[in-house]
């Protein structure tokens, strides 16, 4: 279980893709549809991604969750 997670609001994301750059355990990828996504089985909370993206398009859940 986890306490947070980070997600990436598509209505404000730009697929410019600093979020997967920024990113060291590759937990944001972009897929088939051409949107980044964040595997949240990959994800450890670190925060890069939210820090990179200039547009604020990442945002930091806090709650109850399963992997």
């Amino acid at each position: 279980m986890k306490f947070t997670r980070y997600e990436i609001t598509q209505q404000l994301c730009r697929q410019c893709g600093s979020c997967a750059r920024a990113c060291p355990r590759n937990a944001v990828a972009e897929g088939e549809d051409r949107r980044y996504r964040i595997d949240q089985k990959i994800c450890d909370g670190c925060g890069m991604c939210q820090a990179a993206c200039k547009l604020r398009a990442i945002s930091k859940r806090k709650g109850l969750f399963s992997s």
